[in-house]
């Protein structure tokens, strides 16, 4: 149970690395954080702002952040050969959507608010 709470540590990390990423890439001058510990995982709360006219973007982070359907085994093999120290990018978007166990995503017209969760 150790060693799961520090690789959620570690995941949760570049969970938040890739959303600041994102909504600074579309315009966005301040990214609110709040991360709560519980009992059974890390709940991630974000609040953040962006250029209305990269709507468009937002949209998509939510699509790749909620996907259909959630492959472990994608994120299982993907992390070992990329190891702790994988570098950020857009495909890291949709890995991170694939890794989190619950993402609502909300986009506003110059404000996205999101809840994403990460169990232990």
């Amino acid at each position: 149970m150790k060693q799961r709470k520090i690789t959620a540590r570690k995941r949760m990390n570049m969970v938040m690395c890739e959303i600041n990423n994102a909504i600074l890439l579309t315009g966005g001058h301040s990214v609110d954080f709040r991360l709560r510990k519980e009992e059974a995982g890390l709940r991630l709360f974000v609040r953040g702002d962006f250029d209305p006219n990269r709507r468009h973007d937002l949209l998509r982070v939510q699509e790749v952040l909620t996907p259909p359907v959630r492959d472990p085994a994608l994120v299982e093999t993907y992390w070992e050969l990329a190891g702790d120290m994988m570098s950020t990018g857009g495909s890291q978007l949709t890995l991170v959507g694939h890794m989190l166990d619950l993402a609502k995503v909300e986009v506003g017209e110059s404000v996205v608010e999101m809840e994403l969760y990460l169990a232990f």
